[in-house]
């Protein structure tokens, strides 16, 4: 009789589980990659967008310079701006801060959270291209009710022989966007005046300021608080990020709000 060995039986292998922490591990990782990858493109889009204000704010002041060409004398407007070629950017925000060929200042920002805000200042009353400008350029009888101004050449930082100087928004920025707020509610204040001064028991509202002799402006949030006369308050905000807000009561004093 014949010894037969027995067939060798390979068994498979065990097949190993994943744990729970693995998983866990493997999550984790990604996540963060997730993260990285989302503060990567957030960078670049924010980027993106603040070069595109930039650019906005460029062309945007080439129209002005042309209307100033034409109109030295006048204080631009967005119409001005849009009659002149400007055409804004989705998403893209230019505001004009003081529409003066003297004092012109113009700034531009994204929509976007964290974007920063440009500025860019004028050429003052030195503007050589402008028709009929060789008038004085500082003093009661310069363009803009008697500012003075710098040339374009020393001294003035918002052009260079290069072309205009395009810059983060400084504090005399801020400071000019805060000023041009408070003027905003002075003048919505004396309206109010001769609102009450017809109508003493009268409530003001926006559409009656409108109806007086105000002029709203898209640079400026204006908003009628109070509308008594007793207990009028009048707020206002210059229409940037950041900006500061301020109130104007019946006695015409302004504060911070």
């Amino acid at each position: 009789m014949k010894y037969r060995p027995k067939p060798i039986v390979i068994l498979p292998a065990r097949q190993k589980g994943v744990t729970l922490l693995e998983v866990l591990f493997a999550l984790a990782i990604l996540g963060g990659l997730l993260t990285i990858a989302s503060l990567i493109y957030s960078g670049y889009r924010t980027k993106a967008s603040e070069t595109v204000a930039q650019e906005d704010l460029r062309q945007a002041y080439t129209s002005a310079m042309t209307f100033f060409v034409d109109f030295p004398q006048r204080t631009l407007t967005r119409a001005d701006l849009e009659k002149y070629g400007f055409q804004s950017s989705p998403r893209i925000e230019t505001r004009i801060v003081d529409g003066r060929l003297a004092s012109l200042l113009l700034v531009s920002y994204s929509r976007l959270s964290d974007s920063k805000i440009f500025m860019v200042q004028g050429l003052g009353t030195g503007f050589a291209g402008a028709k009929g400008s060789s008038g004085p350029t500082s003093g009661p009888g310069a363009p803009g009710g008697g500012l003075s101004s710098p040339g374009p050449s020393e001294g003035n930082p918002g052009h260079s022989l290069a072309g205009p100087v395009i810059q983060p928004i400084n504090e005399p920025g801020r400071s000019r966007c805060s000023d041009r707020a408070k003027s905003e509610l002075q003048e919505a204040f004396a309206v109010a005046q001769k609102y009450f001064a017809k109508e003493p028991g009268g409530s003001i509202t926006k559409d009656i300021l409108m109806q007086y002799g105000y002029e709203p402006s898209e640079e400026i949030n204006l908003l009628v608080l109070n509308g008594t006369r007793p207990s009028l308050e009048l707020s206002a905000t210059f229409s940037v990020p950041g900006a500061l807000n301020f109130r104007i009561d019946s006695s015409g004093s302004i504060r911070q709000g």
